[in-house]
């Protein structure tokens, strides 16, 4: 059974996701949480442990590192944790 570090928070809004290359690429955010989200990998050809930047709703661009790819669905790790209020921002937006 996998453990999660942080609750997740269900999203409904789209996420730029920034390669090292530079080339960017919107992608639906299904779930998040203060370490990281969950993204509709569908229209993504990444591997696990590739780095790039994520950029959410209202937020500036952030490290982050692809840590899972499963039932074209990706998990993306944050570089640094969100605030819990930033986090409570993000909920909102997907009331």
């Amino acid at each position: 059974m996998e453990r999660r570090q942080n609750d997740r928070v269900t999203a409904h809004y789209d996420a730029e996701v920034r390669y090292r290359s530079g080339q960017k690429l919107k992608l639906p955010v299904l779930d998040i949480s203060l370490g990281g989200c969950m993204v509709d990998a569908r229209s993504w050809a990444i591997r696990p442990g590739e780095d790039l930047f994520i950029k959410l709703p209202g937020l500036a661009s952030r490290p982050a590192k692809v840590v899972w790819i499963e039932d074209r669905k990706a998990g993306i790790a944050f570089e640094e944790l969100l605030y819990e209020p930033t986090l409570e921002h993000l909920s909102r937006l997907a009331a």
